[in-house]
């Protein structure tokens, strides 16, 4: 029975340190346990990939947050990071990975730690793991009362509380005032009937108390407890609380009503103190502004930003803005103040569909944007999604073209999202009687090859907790063909971003390409083994990346392209990236003089030389303003690449002289060989001697790192 309690809504009493005592002279134990962003990710290859380990080392903001809150008040607060125990669990000899295993294994090391509360934080994605740790800490510690927090307990607190009776109390919303008081009257053994901000049981009774009042001054809030976090040394950025709240009401959107669209920043004093006392402890300069609509407040944005340039510091960092939120001298004054990187949600490219779903921004102006950024070398994240339930195929078009333009910027970095419907957004209320279970997940909610079965059905039996693992039907549109044209799409603009961009470009609508890449694939049975399209594993593996070249050399380019010369020099270049090179490794130059005859230059290992139709660097200023493909002249261009032991590849647009020097450079002559069989390629050239021109071209590929000069092999040579 749900019984909301009456006292008027205002603000929880805050708490003195003396409160947070399990008895005289004991600080109350209060174990608070991080939500995962990486657990599903079960393929170790893919989790130890730099881009997840990326992810894993976000530290865990939120709970240091009241952590630190706590230790003000005299608990003793201890953090657990589940995305660091999951590689502990995935680098343990003899694990398996399972999200059923690692539940075992987070109780497990849970068990070995001292608490007299355990908390755990949530999301959406990881709400099913977070809910089976804490059923089993409860059958361990029955007598620990645990608490649950954060964006996705907060909206689903009484289904929640309902469904899973080992959840004693659930804070909703900012909990760094709640918390203490909430840990006050456990330690004094109190009801918590006059804490405003959570639901909690009262005997056979489900009570939901008024909200609390959003923190006002967020400047009190201290500095997470980063000395909690050891593993803060080994990171490669720090999250900081930059505010909170938008203002906005997207109907897709739940972080606006978790902080009650009520839009504050810290001061410009707090946060610069907060990054040079991290800059000072762990040497780290690099920050991840957190605010979900910074920009909102034109005149605070440009005084933080001149605050920051006015310390003559260098500190670098990123933040979430709207396009229409920011203009041309603000995007200035950030660059010069640090920023490095901007999270812009653009959400639809369909002009329709920005009005339906209220985010209301000017796509036009919002291209303007991106482009002001990657001016100013501001890495552009460009959101996008698609599955709403009004979108047409024509509205999917727009967003894929607003995608493929956005790759036209070198800074930007386009993102296409499936919808999730989260629970009590309005766009998920409107809809909750239509949710359907396909299997057809937006990466919001699960990123991995497959869910966990235990995961399943507890999704299948509580849509409402767990709505974001469902879809809202499409009548417009088939989901699969969605899921399947957005893997087509990340994987190849991170494989091969200027092909798509030729794609689109010479067809006008990189769909049409798409689509014939699938006829292509399922009209010829001979071609071997066939994956399954509609798997993600295919998009993200190479035989997708061998098969797309395929398809646009033998099928594409001759058959329908408008311009094949072009398409086929940018084949030319996507193969040399994709070229197996002989085993790299970092090469010690030799002390060797150049105006030695003798010597023997030989090509660098890894080094490979690829020939194009055309001049790809000039096909590439055409991609990039929109050009007329068919202008780019026939002109044949070498390419060399060369990739280093750590993988790292450098892409070189060889001269004509360069390019036959390196031809040349084959380890069987020598420098006076190769000037004697150097052909004068202009002018200028013709008028020196054949051996300064060779000199002096070798020893710029030496410096390039495209060569090395050899004494022992100049006697083979010879």
């Amino acid at each position: 029975m749900l019984h909301e309690s009456s006292s008027a809504p205002g603000e929880t009493e805050r708490t003195d340190s003396s409160s947070l005592r399990s008895s005289p002279g004991d600080a109350l134990k209060v174990c608070l346990v991080g939500p995962p962003t990486v657990t599903d990710f079960e393929d170790p290859e893919v989790a130890e990939s730099e881009a997840i380990r990326l992810i894993a080392e976000h530290a865990p903001i939120g709970v240091l947050s009241l952590a630190a809150v706590l230790e003000q008040c005299g608990a003793a607060p201890q953090i657990v990071d589940l995305n660091r125990l999951y590689y502990s669990y995935l680098r343990a000899p003899g694990e398996t990975a399972s999200k059923t295993d690692f539940c075992s294994y987070v109780a497990a090391e849970l068990d070995q730690l001292a608490f007299d509360v355990l908390g755990f934080s949530s999301i959406c994605s990881s709400y099913p793991l977070t809910i089976r740790i804490a059923e089993q800490m409860k059958r361990r510690r029955p007598g620990v009362p645990i608490i649950f927090g954060g964006p996705q307990a907060s909206v689903v607190d009484v289904p929640t509380m309902k469904a899973y009776p080992f959840v004693d109390v659930i804070v909703r919303g900012e909990a760094e005032e709640t918390l203490p008081a909430l840990i006050a009257a456990i330690a004094s053994g109190a009801t918590p009937s006059g804490i405003h901000g959570i639901t909690y049981r009262d005997g056979g009774r489900i009570v939901r108390a008024p909200n609390a009042a959003v923190i006002a001054d967020l400047d009190a809030i201290p500095l997470p407890a980063f000395h909690l976090y050891p593993e803060l040394r080994d990171c490669h950025y720090v999250p900081l609380e930059l505010g909170r709240g938008c203002p906005f009401a997207c109907s897709f959107c739940s972080t606006n009503d978790f902080f009650r669209r009520k839009f504050r920043l810290k001061s410009p004093e707090t946060v610069i103190a907060q990054m040079r006392l991290v800059r000072d402890t762990y040497g780290i300069t690099t920050f991840d502004l957190i605010h979900d609509m910074f920009t909102v407040d034109r005149k605070r944005v440009m005084a933080f930003c001149e605050a920051v340039i006015a310390t003559g510091e260098q500190f670098y960092w990123n933040c979430s803005a709207r396009t229409d939120c920011i203009d041309e001298e603000m995007i200035a004054t950030m660059a010069r103040a640090g920023c490095k990187a901007i999270f812009f949600g653009i959400e639809t490219g369909s002009a329709r569909l920005q009005t339906i779903v209220k985010k209301n921004i000017d796509l036009a102006e919002a291209a303007t944007r991106i482009e002001a950024t990657d001016r100013h070398q501001i890495t552009t994240a460009v959101s996008l999604i698609t599955g709403f339930p009004d979108e047409t195929m024509d509205d999917l078009r727009d967003t894929v073209h607003f995608f493929v333009d956005s790759l036209r910027f070198d800074f930007a970095e386009p993102q296409l999202h499936i919808l999730a419907p989260l629970a009590e957004t309005p766009l998920e209320s409107h809809h909750r009687k239509e949710l359907v279970f396909d299997d057809i997940l937006s990466d919001m909610s699960h990123q991995g090859w497959r869910q966990d079965p235990v995961d399943r059905e507890m999704i299948q039996s509580h849509v409402d907790i767990f709505p974001n693992f469902y879809s809202i039907p499409t009548p417009k549109l088939d989901r699969a063909y969605l899921r399947e044209l957005r893997d087509f799409l990340l994987n190849g603009s991170v494989r091969f971003r200027w092909l798509l961009v030729a794609l689109h470009q010479d067809s006008g609508d990189v769909t049409q390409a798409f689509e014939a890449f699938r006829r292509w694939y399922a009209a010829d049975p001979d071609r071997g083994p066939r994956p399954d399209l509609q798997e993600s594993r295919y998009y993200a593996s190479k035989t997708f990346c061998d098969d797309f070249i395929a398809f646009v050399r033998d099928d594409y380019a001759p058959r329908l392209a408008r311009t094949p010369r072009v398409l086929h020099s940018i084949l030319d270049y996507e193969r040399a990236l994709l070229a197996e090179a002989p085993p790299p490794t970092e090469v010690t130059a030799e002390d060797q003089d150049i105006s030695d005859i003798t010597l023997v230059p030989k090509l660098t290992d890894g080094v490979v030389l690829t020939e194009c139709a055309a001049d790809y660097q000039r096909i590439i200023r055409c991609l990039r303003r929109k050009g007329d493909l068919r202008r780019i002249p026939r002109r044949p261009a070498t390419i060399a690449t060369r990739q280093h032991a750590d993988k790292r590849l450098d892409v070189v647009m060889l001269s004509p002289l360069s390019a036959q020097l390196l031809k040349l450079c084959d380890g069987a002559r020598t420098v006076s060989d190769i000037a004697g069989r150097l052909t004068p390629t202009n002018r200028t050239i013709s008028a020196i001697p054949a051996e300064k021109v060779c000199m002096f071209g070798l020893e710029v590929l030496r410096q390039q790192g495209l060569i090395a000069l050899h004494r022992d092999l100049a006697a083979k040579a010879g």
